[in-house]
Parts: structure tokens; C-alpha cells; sequence
């Protein structure tokens, strides 16, 4: 188990004004975007590039492919151990954290990150399903509760390849501990491309703003026992969206894109990304390295 000193780092880095990070994991070339798309509750199955319409800065765009549920996901779990998830809580959420490494797939990956006062990455992103299993089981909870500062961590170890990211989020109570604002979190979601789903204990006003910013969105638990199944069901959820993706026509400006999805015909619910931003060209002109 890795003790994540490196954070010091990491939320100094955060306050530093830095250039933005390359839109989504492709650069301005390909746009890709997870959407979820679902009527009542349950995803709807069949859509095309031809179901749907989507506009970038409010100029409609074609879109290239409609994927759904084949390209492996990069899952990290972000869970948190403070003194608050003791007894009962923490065996129902250990059994929650064994249901997602379960339902992986050959060729998904995840990670595990738990976080107290202290964050600490109990296995690195990996295919290998029993370091998982173990490390889950020797979850020992104490301490206060320091979330932003672990999602900066979670978000700054992003894998950066073809596999679909997401963050999955436990935590039963507010952020007590923190160096990071929220706005300063919220910024490094908006501009990363990450999916983030949350599950929570109790209301929590900053984890539905930062799922919302993420095209993720939050899922309360009113009970310790429900834990595995809302783990299994933001599992679920992510593997039902489908993968849109597009090449932006005269969309060259650096800065905030703003995204609007729908279909074309029928009502749905949809929760996608609200945008993306373009990094601005480097001194000699050229764009940035990804």
C-alpha cells in the first residue's frame, strides 16, 4: 500500500495557474463523449449516429460513430475510510468495492484510492482482479475526511489511453479536512474528461455539482446495505452509455466549449459532459504535445 505523499505535490500543483489539459483523451482532432441516454429509468437501446443531434458552441456538429459498451472502462474506486465508516458500514462497503472487481471484465482495469485525513493508492490502475480483492479486505477505517483533496489525486492519476475513464466515488459524510476548494476541484473535473459517479450517506451540495460538471451523477444510499447494489448500478450505468464521438467543425478557438445533446425524435433523459475546453496554441504556434 502506497502512502500518497506525492499529494502534497499534486494540491500545490492545483493552485498554480496552469495551461488547460487537451480537451477529453483524443485532442481537438476527435471529440469523444459518454452519454447516457434512458427512458424511466432504463437505458435506451438501438440509437445510431443518425438518433442524435449535438451542437459544440452552439454550431451543430456530425456526428462520426455511436459505440455502446466496447471499449473497457479504467474504473478508480475513491473510497472513503474515515472514522465514520466503522462496523457494519465498512463490511457492507468492502462488499461493495468486491461486487465492481467481480463484474470487470478481461479487459477493463481499476484502481483503488482510499482516503481519511490521509489519501493513500492501495493498488494502482491493473487487470489484476485478487490484489484488488485483497486490498479491499484490509480496508482499516480512522481519521477525519479530506475528499477534495483525494479527488484531485484521483483525477491528476488518470489513465491516458483508449480505455473509458471513471471515478467512483464512496463517502458518508462532508469534507473536513481539505487543503483544495471546491471550485478549485470543480475546475480540474471540468477541464480532465473524466466520468465521475458518487455514492453517498447524505446530501452532499458539492458532489451533485461536481457529477454534473463530470456527466456523472450521484446515487444515495439510504441504507449500508444498499451499497453493493448502487456500486453495481453506477457500474451498470457507465457500461449503458453510449460512446459518441466527432470531429469539431470550425471549432478552432482555445477556450470552454459548451456541448448540448438530444435526439432527434423522442424524449429521453440524457446526462453527457456540458463541454470541454480547447488548450491555447503554444508560443511557436503549434499546439500542444498531448
Amino acid at each position: 500500500m502506497i502512502r500518497a505523499l506525492a499529494l502534497v505535490a499534486s494540491v500545490a500543483a492545483a493552485m498554480v495557474p496552469q495551461e488547460p489539459p487537451t480537451p477529453f483523451r483524443s485532442g481537438i482532432e476527435i471529440v469523444e463523449l459518454d452519454v447516457s441516454v434512458t427512458r424511466g429509468g432504463l437505458p435506451v437501446p438501438g440509437l445510431t449516429a443518425r438518433d442524435f443531434v449535438l451542437t459544440d458552441n452552439g454550431i451543430a456538429q456530425d456526428v462520426d460513430s455511436v459505440t455502446l459498451d466496447r471499449v473497457p472502462l479504467s474504473v478508480t474506486l475513491l473510497l472513503d475510510t474515515s472514522t465514520s465508516v466503522l462496523g457494519e458500514r465498512l463490511a457492507h462497503l468492502k462488499q461493495a468495492g468486491t461486487g465492481i472487481v467481480d463484474a470487470l471484465t478481461a479487459d477493463d482495469r481499476a484502481s483503488l484510492i482510499t482516503f481519511s485525513h490521509n489519501v493513500e493508492i492501495a493498488v494502482g490502475m491493473t487487470a489484476d482482479k485478487e490484489a484488488l480483492r485483497r486490498a479491499l479486505a484490509a480496508i482499516r477505517p480512522g481519521g477525519s475526511t479530506a475528499l477534495r483533496d483525494a479527488l484531485q489525486f484521483a483525477l491528476a492519476l488518470r489513465t491516458h489511453d483508449r480505455t473509458r475513464p471513471l471515478v467512483l466515488i464512496f463517502t458518508d459524510g462532508d469534507d473536513t479536512t481539505s487543503w483544495l476548494t471546491e471550485e478549485a476541484i470543480l475546475d480540474t473535473a471540468r477541464r480532465c474528461g473524466v466520468v465521475i459517479h458518487a455514492i453517498r450517506g447524505q446530501s452532499n451540495r458539492f458532489l451533485d455539482r461536481l457529477t454534473e460538471m463530470a456527466g456523472g451523477r450521484t446515487w444515495s444510499a439510504t441504507s449500508d446495505r444498499q451499497l453493493r447494489e448502487l456500486f453495481t448500478s453506477a457500474l451498470d450505468e457507465m457500461r449503458a452509455r453510449y460512446l459518441v464521438t466527432y470531429a469539431p467543425r470550425g471549432m478552432a478557438r482555445p477556450g470552454w466549449h459548451e456541448l448540448k445533446v438530444r435526439l432527434k425524435s423522442g424524449r429521453a433523459d440524457i446526462i453527457a459532459r456540458p463541454g470541454y475546453f480547447v488548450a491555447a496554441a503554444s508560443p511557436s504556434g503549434s499546439s500542444p504535445p498531448r
